[in-house]
């Protein structure tokens, strides 16, 4: 007696049963006394919502209240999409400059990098209305902006459509040997499984015999989504994940026979921010001995959410359960110290040297598993890498890529490439990456850092110019790009070529 049963969807619009009880009265009389009898005139929505904050706040670190903004954009990060034009610039000399146009966008021909934009919908875009730039281009879906443009000193008009425009999360896909392929995997959203098979299917008539599987920096997502991609490296009625709800209950989630890639030599990068669904996939993986794990140990959440709607179109991503690779181990780091704590993890694994030696990891003997292979792995805290690379501060590649002026830099190069935006390199990717030689722009660029021509050592010429190429191409033709130019001076692809140089 004094309880009420009600119910509430989910974000597969699966039904939540719900049995409210006395403190639920309590909050709606507290509410409708403020509302009715409080001598001020305040707000109530705001103070429900920032009590739901307080409350959720209180339960775990990935419990969160979603307001009706937030989600809207985990709504685009999901699906993978959202309505705008496609387009991409930078702010040059307080003038906004098109790097390029979106694949997949209606208006992909239309703007062309170095094309200056100067009015939208007959609003002059000045220094002084830059941040409201945004702003003017949205709209509905299937509507028009009209742009005035500045292309090699002539006014041009430009009529854009704002439509859905496809965001994928696999942003890296190229063969880094005849036999070594790559794919990088932003996060999980619902395509994402898709994306990664299709990319297999590309990289396998390729003659790919190995995989590099990049997830460093992969923040999660789906969690069904990481079954379907773990699917692809396992065989049949092999154990993906299992999870654990309230009530003890077990959910059991196998392999089918759907993979495209369950024979092959798989790698998967994998760093400290590699969480959540990026390490169900390299816990699965791992425990079968399928593959070899690389890089450095990863962020350490096993903890499973579901968002429930809350009936005004606001959300509750509240966890419902805990995940467990297949050797039975929980990758859920510790909370029991506070968000506070928890949020600066990163941070003490800075001081205490982990991510620069891997004797500095600390493991729980207590959380000790012996997975199907055979292989030693522990639980309490992330995946550990079964191959270290340490965070080398001191290499030249990351010092360009990381710096506190790497921004700076990115700038300067994409200055000095908009003198020349017309070069014929620059309007096709595969011919940018084959032959276009960025050392063209080496002298200032050094130059810029204050680095005098007759001191530079040349044994570093090709970094350099690979740091200005790949910075390039990120903006002339997105991610894919620079990584697939990059890689000559990544790290943890480096190991993996030496892996390979001494098996065979």
């Amino acid at each position: 007696m004094g309880k009420k049963f009600d119910f509430a969807f989910d974000e597969n619009d699966e039904i939540v049963g719900l049995k409210y009880s006395s403190n639920e009265q309590k909050i709606r009389r507290l509410v409708s006394l403020i509302d009715n009898e409080y001598i001020n005139n305040v707000n109530s929505d705001s103070l429900v919502d920032e009590a739901i904050n307080f409350m959720v706040g209180k339960l775990d670190p990935h419990s969160t209240y979603l307001d009706k903004e937030m989600i809207k954009k985990a709504n685009e990060e999901i699906s993978g999409s959202y309505v705008g034009v496609g387009l991409q610039y930078r702010v040059l000399n307080d003038t906004v400059v098109v790097t390029r146009m979106l694949p997949g966008s209606p208006n992909e021909k239309l703007l062309k990098f170095g094309d200056r934009i100067v009015a939208i919908d007959e609003q002059q875009v000045t220094e002084s209305n830059l941040k409201k730039f945004t702003t003017l281009l949205k709209g509905k879906k299937n509507t028009d902006v009209n742009i005035a443009v500045i292309r090699d000193n002539q006014p041009i008009s430009i009529t854009l459509k704002r439509a859905s425009v496809p965001v994928p999360t696999v942003v890296g896909e190229h063969m880094i040997t005849k036999d070594i392929g790559y794919i990088k995997l932003t996060r999980f959203g619902e395509k994402s499984g898709d994306e990664v098979h299709d990319a297999l299917k590309n990289l396998l008539d390729s003659g790919m015999k190995t995989l590099v599987f990049d997830l460093r920096g992969n923040p999660g997502g789906v969690m069904r989504v990481a079954e379907q991609i773990a699917d692809e490296f396992l065989t049949k009625d092999e154990l993906i994940v299992y999870t654990k709800d309230k009530s003890q209950t077990k959910k059991y989630i196998y392999a089918t026979n759907y993979g495209l890639f369950e024979k092959g030599k798989v790698y998967v990068l994998i760093d400290e921010s590699s969480a959540s669904s990026s390490e169900i996939v390299a816990g699965a993986i791992q425990d079968y001995g399928r593959g070899t794990i690389v890089g450095r140990r990863s962020y350490g959440k096993g903890l499973v959410q579901r968002e429930i709607n809350l009936g005004d179109d606001t959300r509750v991503r509240l966890t419902v359960a805990n995940y467990y690779t297949p050797s039975g181990r929980s990758i859920q780091k510790p909370y029991d110290k506070g968000n506070q704590a928890y949020a600066e993890d990163i941070y003490a694994r800075l001081k205490s040297g982990e991510l620069y030696n891997k004797d500095s990891i600390k493991v729980n003997e207590k959380l000790r598993y012996v997975a199907p292979s055979g292989k030693i792995v522990y639980g309490g805290g992330g995946i550990i890498p079964d191959e270290f690379v340490a965070l080398d501060v001191t290499s030249v590649s990351n010092w360009l890529d990381y710096n506190n002026d790497a921004k700076f830099y990115q700038e300067f190069i994409l200055k000095q490439a908009d003198k020349t935006h017309n070069l014929f390199f620059f309007e096709n990717e595969k011919r940018y990456i084959k032959y276009f030689g960025a050392g063209i722009y080496r002298n200032e660029f050094l130059q810029m850092m204050g680095v005098p021509s007759d001191q530079f050592n040349e044994n570093l010429g090709a970094t350099v110019d690979n740091y200005i190429k790949a910075t390039l191409a990120n903006e002339l033709f997105g991610t894919r790009a620079y990584l697939e130019i990059w890689s000559k001076e990544d790290e943890m692809i480096k190991r993996i070529l030496e892996l390979e140089n001494t098996k065979s």
